[in-house]
C-alpha cells in the first residue's frame, strides 16, 4: 500500500470513527454489526467471495489471539501473517 494509499484509508477511518460517534444513542449498538455488514459485502465484491473468506479468516485468526486491528491507524491483515 502506498503512502497516498494509507492516508487516504486513514483519513476514511476518520471520517467513518466520526460518523459512529454522531449516530443517535439508540443506533449506536448497532453501528459495528452495520459496518461489519458493509464492509464484508464490499470486500467480497471487491476481490471475490474466495479471497475475502481468507482475508475474514485471517482476521478471525488476529481476534482469537487478541490482537484487535487498531481503529484509527491503517494496517493490512497481510502484516500478521506469519
Amino acid at each position: 500500500m502506498s503512502a497516498d494509499q494509507v492516508a487516504n484509508l486513514q483519513r476514511a477511518m476518520q471520517i467513518i470513527s466520526d460518523a459512529v460517534d454522531d449516530l443517535p444513542a439508540e443506533c449506536r449498538d448497532f453501528a459495528g454489526n452495520a459496518l461489519l455488514n458493509i464492509t464484508a459485502e464490499a470486500v467480497a465484491q471487491d476481490v471475490g467471495c474466495l479471497e475475502a473468506s481468507r482475508i475474514f479468516a485471517r482476521l478471525a485468526d488476529l481476534l482469537a489471539r487478541g490482537l484487535q486491528p487498531p481503529a484509527r491507524d491503517a494496517i493490512t491483515i497481510s502484516a500478521f501473517d506469519s
